[in-house]
């Protein structure tokens, strides 16, 4: 009933002129799952709808929906050419890069920083990759149904080191949390109930995060209705990595040392603002002043804006919550400029300067904001990105992914493998085609290389067909000893 019941909401919140394709894919993937059931028990078909009204939920267009419903058929010629004649062949692409996504996943030996990082590079248009990051969310609430524990304990690393990771890039942090907060429950059983008892003793939860909400309202009302606000309750996960560092100092009640379990970000449409704000809760509040940082005044070294710290209002208790102070502006810089979270995890620095090297954050969040604000309209729209630009990423036929830089070519290909094999080359195939050994590659691209026994040496005209400094060196070292 309760599937009937999620079928019916799917063909509701459908655009009108979209509800005939819609239907025709229920029926398909009725007809093509049938009664089959997943490694946790439930139905495919069950799964299928629950993930495609969470994207149709999340204002995704028709065909990203339609892709959701359909990822679990089977992959054949006579489903993709009924898609393509009655639906849109942009589903049947859709479908068919979720499965090269779902492969390397799968199969591939790489590391799972390579992987994320393959799999963004892969994507023209973004909508595969959706896909699989809301499909892991809803696989992440049934991993502990899963009896078989190597397959559990594959979902989850899958799900936490790099569904989490990819969710994380394209902006969908609430999913990232979902997923993190879930493998915690699962693997970290205990750890997960110590921390949940401790927010239960002090009271952190809804109703709390509603009382503080309503009261900081109040302070705010003689601004102008420009003003937004959001709260949130921090994760347990995240609680508890903050946990394990007061326990190790010797804290006897380490939950109070945490002073952001209930955060609040204000946004305002001028800089001045912010200070007028500042002052209007500190008139009610108890701003811890250690802990506090006006960084509108002082910016971190990467341009980070923000007035934020812990406050106590004593009329409502003695929670520390957090608040931060910042303009629309200053938060579409936080979040997806240079100094966004994605370009300080890729800097490796704390000190990171201000970069265009990361204006791809601010393009796909746009691009899927374009999708979701036309999707009443349009039954298509992909969401077209270049991420990682200046870098490529090819694979072996046995699926270990090689990271290049753009011009690299199949002789900095082989060298990168192993010296002995790009000494030994003597041909190459890319994608089951042969072709030069200066030829270029590009992401995706598997190549094979054919190697001699009997060769040891390069010869000096291979030099020419190396792009990095690192091969030509490796090739001049073997020229040498010849």
């Amino acid at each position: 009933m309760e599937i009937q019941k999620i079928e019916k909401q799917l063909i509701n919140n459908c655009p009108e002129d979209f509800k005939d394709r819609l239907k025709l894919a229920i029926d398909l993937a009725k007809k093509d799952l049938k009664d089959s059931k997943r490694v946790e028990g439930d139905k495919y078909i069950d799964h299928s709808l629950n993930t495609a009204l969470k994207l149709q939920d999340a204002k995704f267009d028709t065909a990203t929906v339609i892709a959701a419903l359909l990822h679990h058929i089977d992959l054949n010629t006579k489903n993709f050419e009924y898609i393509d004649k009655n639906i849109d062949s942009d589903v049947s692409n859709i479908i068919k890069k979720y499965a090269d996504i779902s492969t390397v996943i799968k199969n591939t030996d790489a590391s799972f920083t390579l992987s994320t990082r393959y799999i963004l590079n892969s994507v023209r248009d973004l909508r595969a990759v959706i896909v699989q990051i809301f499909n892991a969310q809803s696989n992440s609430h049934i991993l502990d149904s899963i009896e078989d524990n190597e397959t559990r304990k594959e979902m989850l690393q899958r799900n936490l080191n790099i569904h989490s990771n990819l969710a994380e890039y394209l902006g969908f942090d609430h999913i990232k949390t979902d997923i993190a907060e879930e493998s915690f429950r699962i693997t970290q059983k205990e750890d997960f109930e110590y921390v949940e008892r401790l927010y239960k003793k002090e009271n952190i939860n809804e109703k709390t995060l509603k009382k503080y909400e309503k009261y900081i309202k109040t302070l705010l009302e003689i601004f102008n209705s420009d003003i937004q606000m959001s709260g949130r309750i921090k994760s347990k996960h995240s609680a508890f990595n903050k946990l394990k560092k007061y326990i190790d100092e010797g804290e006897t009640d380490p939950i109070n040392k945490i002073s952001d379990l209930i955060g609040f970000r204000i946004l305002c449409i001028e800089e001045k603002q912010c200070f007028k704000i500042l002052d209007s809760i500190w008139d009610k509040g108890e701003i811890v002043i250690e802990e506090f940082d006006d960084y509108i005044s002082h910016p971190k070294p990467n341009g980070y804006k923000a007035i934020q710290g812990p406050v106590i209002f004593p009329e409502i208790g003695k929670l520390m919550v957090e608040i931060q102070i910042l303009t629309e502006d200053m938060y579409e810089y936080n979040t997806y400029g240079p100094a966004s979270h994605i370009a300080y995890k890729e800097s490796l620095t704390r000190f990171a300067k201000p970069s265009d090297k990361y204006n791809w954050i601010k393009d796909v969040q746009l691009s899927i904001k374009n999708n979701n604000e036309n999707s009443e309209k349009e039954f298509s729209i992909p969401i077209i990105v270049d991420i990682f630009p200046e870098e490529v990423y090819a694979m072996t036929p046995k699926g270990s992914i090689i990271e290049l830089s753009m011009g690299d070519t199949v002789t900095d290909f082989a060298y990168l493998i192993h010296t002995d094999i790009g000494n030994s080359m003597i041909a190459a195939k890319v994608n089951g085609k042969a072709v030069s050994l200066n030829h270029q590659l590009e992401t995706g691209d598997v190549v094979e290389i054919i190697t001699q026994k009997s060769k040891k040496h390069p010869k000096p005209e291979l030099l020419k067909c190396a792009n990095s400094t690192s091969c030509k060196i490796k090739i001049q070292r073997a020229i040498k000893r010849n």
